[in-house]
């Protein structure tokens, strides 16, 4: 289990994706003792229903703590304002001002109170982050899915191999992939 993390929408919807299955509300207290979540970030988790509901019960119940800028003080206010404009250059297309507006508040706050992870699904990320915001202090990691059912596999968090494979499934990611790849059966 990680100290701190910070998510984002997609890895919400994907997670939340399934009536049958919990996985946002179950599993993401089992990967972070302290969880965040930017406003901008939460208002985009708009459906499925499922997501909403679990996201809104994970808020309610504190284990989802939602936060923004505005509640900054003067210092790192101006280091979140310093990193999302040097982000919003390279992520934010003039033209489709909301796409990627998560990412880069999510990422700004996390920089600004060193929260060392950013829990997405966003598969280019991490490159973006190295290169305009890792310096060796403070340095921002992304926890995709697979990255969670690493996890379990290695036993740094308790899911099932059968409780994994139905969260990569309900993710939207293909069976084959996670059996050959992810977590081969072993023989």
């Amino acid at each position: 289990m990680i100290e701190k993390m910070i998510i984002d929408a997609d890895l919400c919807i994907k997670l939340g994706g399934s009536d049958k299955y919990g996985f946002l509300y179950e599993v993401l207290p089992l990967v972070a003792k302290k969880i965040y979540m930017h406003t901008h970030a939460h208002s985009e988790v708009m459906m499925p229903y499922y997501a909403v509901s679990q996201l809104k019960a994970l808020v309610s119940e504190g284990k989802v703590e939602l936060v923004n800028e505005s509640e900054l003080d003067a210092k790192d206010r101006a280091v979140y304002d310093a990193t999302y404009r040097k982000l919003e250059r390279v992520m934010i297309d003039p033209h489709k001002p909301n796409k990627n507006k998560g990412e880069t508040c999510s990422l700004a706050y996390a920089k600004a109170t060193g929260i060392p992870y950013f829990a997405t699904d966003e598969m280019n990320l991490q490159p973006i982050i190295d290169s305009q915001l890792n310096t060796g202090i403070d340095d921002i990691k992304c926890m995709r899915i697979v990255d969670i059912i690493q996890m379990a596999h290695d036993g740094q968090i308790i899911l099932s191999r059968k409780i994994c494979k139905a969260l990569w499934i309900v993710a939207g990611k293909k069976k084959d992939i996670f059996d050959k790849e992810i977590w081969p059966v072993e023989g």
